[in-house]
């Protein structure tokens, strides 16, 4: 198994200022048997001919698409040219140090029953306490941190799986029938992948001995703000409307609700976030209906496990902060759910 091959994905969308760092740093791997396939969302700032330039290596692919597909539909796409048993989806805003892939690859094929394997992904402005613990999401999809308990040998059981950095078996995503949906574009990709993986009866780990250099927003940070709260908003919540039962949606509903004035709160307040895209995400879900169900339909063929067994690996809570306000929402929200069972994780911990 250590000899398998690897194939790493890589999607750039006018990413040329971090394409040398990266793909450099992966060339260095201690871990040799892999592919790099570059998959380029139609770039417009020479991306294309920088790698075509320097990159004359017989390991590495480059793709060029039409049109630019997103960070779901781009690995979706990208996916197809992959040879390798194993498939490594990485940032073109990030650079790995030596034995990255090593590590990764050592944690994966000791885990038990696999389903995605994470980096520790060491992003730029994220305060060196949330990594002392792995987190996992809210009921909105948002990030929790510091909630699970990461073992002597750097490895931990985790929910979420970013997709900054995971590895998994090429072979898992024909067992689900699909990576990512196209629909989704980019934001919470990786938490639909994750929850499928579990739903599916997989383990998803993380390891703190491969370690990845972050910067974040790399291709996201230039796209205008109405379609990322648009994407942010929408594909976070679909994640729990596609994959849950209708009875834990008649008890999510006001979560939905709670959502829609807290970010409407959020735009009136701040300039970086766009009530035209709150908007936008909840007239979509509605006037995609008969997608929804249809999905949810589709879906459910793929699920193995209660999911009670993957809402106890989801938190309760709504903020991260530690002040009155923020526990007394985070308090109120976890009696709701033990009120109406949805048996979340701090319910477990009881």
């Amino acid at each position: 198994m250590m000899n398998s091959k690897i194939s790493i994905l890589m999607l750039n969308y006018n990413g040329k200022i971090f394409l040398k760092n990266c793909i450099d740093s992966i060339l260095e791997q201690t871990y040799s048997h892999f592919e790099v396939i570059i998959f380029d969302n139609n770039s417009i700032d020479d991306s294309v001919e920088f790698i075509k330039n320097n990159y004359s290596q017989d390991n590495i692919k480059l793709v060029v698409s039409k049109s630019n597909l997103g960070f779901a539909g781009g690995n979706n796409e990208g996916l197809k040219h992959c040879s390798g048993e194993f498939v490594v989806l990485l940032n073109n805003d990030t650079t790995v140090e030596k034995n990255w892939l090593e590590e990764l690859f050592n944690a994966y094929s000791k885990a038990q029953n696999p389903g995605i394997v994470q980096s520790l992904v060491l992003t730029e402005g994220i305060p060196a306490k949330y990594y002392e613990m792995n987190g996992t999401i809210n009921l909105l999809g948002h990030n929790i941190m510091r909630e699970f308990p990461i073992g002597s040998d750097g490895v931990g059981k985790i929910l979420l799986a970013t997709g900054a950095c995971m590895i998994f078996k090429k072979d898992l995503v024909s067992e689900l029938n699909g990576l990512f949906p196209y629909e989704y574009f980019f934001y919470a990709e990786d938490t639909y992948f994750s929850l499928r993986t579990v739903f599916a009866g997989y383990n998803n780990y993380h390891t703190s001995k491969s370690i990845v250099h972050h910067i974040g927003s790399g291709s996201t940070g230039k796209v205008k703000k109405p379609f990322v709260t648009f994407c942010q908003e929408r594909n976070r919540l679909l994640n729990f409307l596609l994959l849950f039962s209708k009875s834990f949606l008649w008890k999510y509903s006001p979560y939905l609700i709670f959502n829609f004035f807290l970010k409407l709160l959020r735009g009136l307040l701040s300039k970086n976030y766009s009530l035209n895209g709150l908007f936008k995400s909840y007239s979509w879900m509605f006037s995609n209906i008969k997608w929804i169900r249809n999905k949810r339909s589709d879906l459910s063929k793929y699920k193995t496990i209660n999911e009670d067994d993957v809402l106890k690996l989801i938190s309760g809570k709504i903020f991260n902060g530690e002040n009155i306000l923020e526990k007394f929402i985070n308090s109120f929200s976890i009696f709701y759910c033990r009120l109406v069972s949805i048996k979340v994780l701090e319910l477990q911990k009881k």
